[in-house]
């Protein structure tokens, strides 16, 4: 084999093998959120009146309860969404339950309310409610949890709104969120990881590039004529 010969299969080999070859990367959908109210029960503080006086202590009722699916999954992918997440959202599909676009990590959150300080009047309501979160990720290839981690997020709204109660739920629920995708784990539970590269033979002529034989063949013939 000529040193032309030899140079073109290695090109070939290289084409056909990238160095930083990788799987594309995992899709996200959420699956579930769950408010419990009963494994910490906590008291809101609540004040009253646009001046938010005569304050009072409201005990939340002690339960576990799936929260609205449609309101949880539009806040998860306009949150992920800006940053390139890919992830599967149904909530606007009037057929997901037919269709076959699912997510390959399922997310889970259980979240908790650890602090409300209220103050409710006739244009609504303001104030801040804490949360603590626990987030899991669920791998649907291997029916498992891969992941599960803790954040805190904080909602806070200065003025009435006459949503403000669910605007400060969304946003505390936004910040816990946004401090899983600041650790890193939502980039490394849907990284793929590298494919593993093919191993050439040690003659390039052979093995890995033998789809190629007629293109180096038809070097061969194209020397012999030259020569």
């Amino acid at each position: 084999m000529t040193f032309k010969q030899c140079a073109l299969a290695g090109a070939l080999v290289a084409l056909a093998v990238p160095a930083s070859a990788h799987a594309e990367s995992k899709s996200l959908q959420l699956a579930k959120v769950v408010l419990d109210t009963e494994t910490a029960p906590i008291e809101a503080r609540v004040k009253g009146g646009t001046l938010c006086v005569f304050p009072s202590n409201i005990e939340l009722p002690k339960e576990k309860k799936t929260q609205d699916f449609e309101r949880y999954d539009r806040l998860v992918s306009e949150k992920l969404g800006k940053s390139e997440v890919a992830v599967v959202s149904d909530s606007g599909d009037l057929f997901a339950a037919e269709s076959d676009d699912k997510g390959d990590i399922l997310l889970g959150a259980v979240m908790a309310p650890t602090a409300m300080n209220l103050c409710s009047s006739v244009k609504g309501f303001k104030g801040t409610i804490d949360v603590k979160v626990e987030w899991q990720f669920y791998d649907r290839a291997s029916s498992k949890v891969v992941e599960t981690i803790v954040t805190e997020g904080s909602g806070t709204l200065a003025k009435f709104s006459a949503s403000g109660f669910d605007e400060m739920w969304d946003a505390a629920f936004l910040d816990a969120l946004g401090k899983v995708q600041a650790a890193g784990v939502i980039d490394r539970v849907l990284d793929a990881g590298p494919v593993e590269p093919v191993q050439a033979n040690d003659d390039p002529a052979e093995g890995s590039i033998e789809d190629a034989a007629p293109t180096v063949e038809a070097v061969q013939r194209d020397d012999t004529a030259v020569s």
